[in-house]
């Protein structure tokens, strides 16, 4: 029996024993096995390799990024306070300006209420008429005298401002011809002179084309007689302009009608066409302003045909002023008139077409 137990005891015990030795050979095992190296493929270093420097090189390019971001974010700080500073700069300047503009204004009142509280009176009109009345470039422009003449031009080209118009008009009706611009404007130019006489002046009023005619109640009409005033009103409304331009036997008619004249206004768009029969001129082939002689006349002929009416009938010692609506084509007008204005003391005025 204790044999049996002595003999189990040895199982065991051999048992333990090649227990723990197997179990050191597996530690052993174990631990070679860790340390070993584990092999990695070529391809897969050289593709982390190839991430790493594109991460690094990502890295690279945010970090000048962030510097050039910040860099602008300086410079528009720095413009941002430019900026700001001309702002303020250009409010100084305006302020100023307004200050400045302020002044002035407040000077032009007290310069408008002087001269409204420096105006004269002004005198009633003697004709009634619709319109923008004086402007202020025509106040040099005084009707004014004891005998006072005036001339109103009613030829053909009275009637419009260019050379094809007129001859469109020519050909027309007298109804088309008293509807011409030019015209409209000559009548109320003669009505404005009209409707300024000093009441105690008197007024001869001829129109003159090929000839010439007093028009009105009389030769010579008072310029108080509100019905002698109407009635030269109604005459210009009755003319229609055609044929050519005598001023030579307007002068004469007017002078005849009012020998005593001390102002004279004529109304007119350019230099005449026309001499009467017994003027006196000189004529040659070129140049000969009779009636049935031309049919059309150049400059030369035209200034040539002024001076011998200025020479022959004008009045020296009459002051002349001169209204010139002026004609398409006839440059030298201009001059010649004025200077008749100027020798007897008168003005010349070419108004605008907005005028009267």
């Amino acid at each position: 029996m204790s044999k049996q137990r002595k003999s189990d005891g040895f199982n065991l015990a051999f048992l333990d024993v090649m227990a723990c030795g197997l179990g050191a050979v597996l530690m052993i095992l174990i631990v070679v096995k860790f340390n070993a190296s584990t092999s990695v493929p070529s391809d897969e270093i050289e593709r982390l390799q190839s991430d790493l420097a594109g991460l690094q090189q990502q890295q690279q390019e945010t970090l000048q990024q962030l510097q050039q971001t910040d860099a602008n974010l300086s410079s528009e700080t720095a413009s941002a306070e430019q900026i700001q500073s001309r702002i303020e700069q250009l409010q100084i300047q305006q302020q100023a300006a307004q200050r400045a503009l302020d002044d002035q204004l407040a000077v032009l009142a007290n310069l408008e209420q002087a001269v409204a509280a420096a105006a004269p009176e002004t005198a009633d009109d003697n004709l009634s008429l619709s319109g923008s009345g004086e402007e202020s470039y025509l106040l040099g422009l005084k009707v004014e005298g004891k005998a006072i003449g005036i001339l109103l031009d009613y030829s053909a080209s009275m009637t419009d401002e260019g050379l094809v118009d007129v001859i469109k008009r020519k050909i027309g009706s007298a109804a088309d011809k008293q509807r011409g611009p030019k015209w409209q404007r000559a009548k109320r130019v003669a009505k404005w002179l009209l409707a300024r006489l000093p009441q105690s002046s008197q007024v001869a009023l001829v129109a003159f084309n090929e000839q010439a005619q007093p028009l009105g109640l009389r030769a010579v009409n008072s310029a108080k007689v509100s019905s002698s005033m109407n009635a030269l009103s109604e005459a210009i409304d009755g003319l229609v302009p055609q044929h050519g331009t005598n001023l030579q036997q307007a002068l004469m008619t007017i002078t005849q009608a009012m020998p005593d004249m001390t102002d004279l206004y004529v109304i007119t768009d350019g230099l005449p066409t026309l001499l009467s029969d017994a003027s006196g001129l000189q004529t040659n082939a070129q140049c000969q302003p009779l009636p049935g002689k031309m049919k059309t006349i150049d400059g030369d002929c035209r200034l040539l045909t002024f001076l011998h009416s200025f020479q022959t009938a004008a009045p020296k010692s009459v002051r002349t002023n001169i209204i010139l609506l002026p004609m398409e084509g006839d440059p030298q007008a201009a001059s010649a008139y004025w200077n008749w204005a100027d020798i007897t003391g008168g003005l010349l005025i070419s108004p605008a077409r907005s005028w009267p």
